[in-house]
């Protein structure tokens, strides 16, 4: 256990202080060069995947450990089904939610059946893909090699901490514009609030599947549709719309309590089986 903690506060210090010098160094170069949507798109790929590299150079060369028991495999079970819907769902009522925020309204130009319908089947299609091939990166940090080291310190917590390393790791995305592009620095605790909250249900996920692909396929449709918001809703502020937003927080905050006894039930379970 003493070596799991080890491993644990090794991999968050240089996962935070690697990510946070190559993300900083672009975030003062582009102060300087005019950087193309195709830099920033292919530097928020590698930005992704620092957890995964960290995971190699700590279990591999510093603590001489294996790769194995990551959970990268994908099973076909229910959860994959819970991870497309569930941000899915929560997205559209944290923006129904925002119309009750004064000046918020739906954007009618978007709000129709057949865009709908045709949004909905791109984000699964490339959320469950090419943006959960790209989450794997994050995911086999956080849902992978953080939940098998900090798991015996109880479900919530762990995933408390999970989630708290989570939303600090986005700190220099959040600088760049990332989620909350008109208020950068109170996105930044917004972000912190955000990934507490989805932390326990993704974490929940991947150990009851015993796979990190199913919080991938969640993390990449999540990201796909997170962004509603910009284009559903006319008026507000990225703090007051959309699931990164007040709202979304509320409808997270919400569902974690209604879904607290599964939690604490699953708590006891992994203790009895530890």
């Amino acid at each position: 256990m003493r070596e799991e903690i080890k491993k644990s506060k090794t991999f968050i210090i240089l996962v935070i202080i690697i990510s946070y010098i190559f993300g900083f160094s672009v975030y003062f170069l582009r102060n300087y060069f005019a950087l193309s949507q195709t830099f920033f798109s292919i530097f928020s790929i590698f930005y992704m995947y620092i957890p995964f590299f960290i995971v190699v150079i700590v279990e591999k060369y510093i603590y001489k450990g294996s790769l194995k028991g990551l959970g990268l495999y994908l099973k076909w079970d229910k959860f994959i089904l819970i991870s497309i819907l569930f941000p899915i769902i929560v997205t559209f009522l944290s923006n129904f939610l925002s119309l009750l925020f004064k000046d918020i309204s739906i954007n009618s130009q978007y709000f129709k059946l057949y865009f709908m319908v045709l949004l909905v089947l791109q984000v699964i299609i490339v959320g469950s893909t090419i943006n959960a091939l790209v989450a794997l990166g994050e995911e086999i940090g956080w849902r992978g090699y953080l939940v098998n080291n900090l798991i015996h310190k109880g479900f919530l917590k762990a995933s408390f901490i999970i989630g708290f390393v989570w939303g600090i790791w986005h700190l220099p995305l959040i600088l760049m514009g990332l989620n909350y592009p008109e208020s950068k620095y109170i996105g930044i605790f917004m972000m912190i609030l955000f990934t507490i909250l989805l932390s326990p249900i993704m974490v929940y996920i991947s150990l009851k599947s015993k796979s990190i692909i199913n919080a991938s396929i969640f993390h990449g449709v999540m990201n796909s549709i997170g962004g509603l918001h910009f284009i559903l809703l006319k008026g507000g502020t990225d703090l007051t719309k959309g699931i990164t937003g007040v709202p979304g927080l509320i409808i997270l905050f919400i569902l974690n309590l209604i879904l607290l006894p599964i939690f604490l039930k699953f708590e006891k379970e992994l203790k009895n089986i530890s």
